[in-house]
């Protein structure tokens, strides 16, 4: 996470000396850059064409938790694609999580997860119930802050997300069935490893 906050300075500042676009620029680009030949057109052509209305804040960090092992916090740092938000790697990762929520509660997750609401008659048992309920319930409101604000940039309706998601759980639920299968069959080779049975 440092590393990517650091990076994203350093990109911003590349992608602002593209913008100018002046030789002086250009030559402070290639000074800094180990490929400059490579990277050069893309900061001077695309970059400079995408965000020309841009004052800043070219990149976006998002964090993907932390590393197994030595428990270091991961991230991702992407470019902002103004023309088609929906190819961004944040877009994908909301779309993904939605998946997966939708694959655990075995409903459609976005028009619930766009209007959230507190079961104002339920009863708890202390101070702490009720500090629970009331964190989940913020988490569930950003989170629908976040669904509106893609959909925003997107431009997409709920029931085109919601295509969406449905498409990501099945491709995951599919996967995930395959996977299940090949652990049944490895575990069942491996006991019964001179007659094993038939297993379609």
């Amino acid at each position: 996470m440092p590393r990517a906050k650091e990076l994203r300075r350093l990109v911003d500042k590349m992608i602002t000396l593209g913008k100018r676009g002046t030789e002086h620029d250009r030559h402070q680009i290639e000074a800094y850059l180990y490929q400059p030949k490579a990277v050069v057109p893309l900061l001077m052509d695309t970059y400079a064409k995408r965000f020309a209305d841009r004052p800043g804040g070219f990149t976006r960090v998002i964090p993907i938790g932390n590393r197994k092992g030595d428990h270091a916090p991961m991230a991702v740092i992407e470019i902002l694609n103004t023309d088609q938000p929906e190819a961004e790697v944040s877009f994908s990762y909301l779309v993904r999580s939605l998946a997966s929520m939708q694959l655990k509660q075995e409903t459609k997750i976005v028009s619930d997860a766009l209007a959230p609401a507190m079961d104002k008659d339920a009863v708890y048992a202390g101070k702490r119930e009720f500090k629970k309920a009331l964190g989940e319930q913020k988490s569930k409101e950003k989170l629908s802050l976040k669904i509106q604000r893609a959909m925003r940039n997107a431009n997409l309706t709920a029931e085109q997300l919601q295509e969406l998601v449905d498409a990501d759980a099945a491709r995951s639920k599919k996967l995930f069935d395959r996977e299940a299968g090949k652990k049944i069959h490895r575990f069942v080779k491996e006991t019964w490893p001179e007659n094993t049975p038939a297993m379609e």
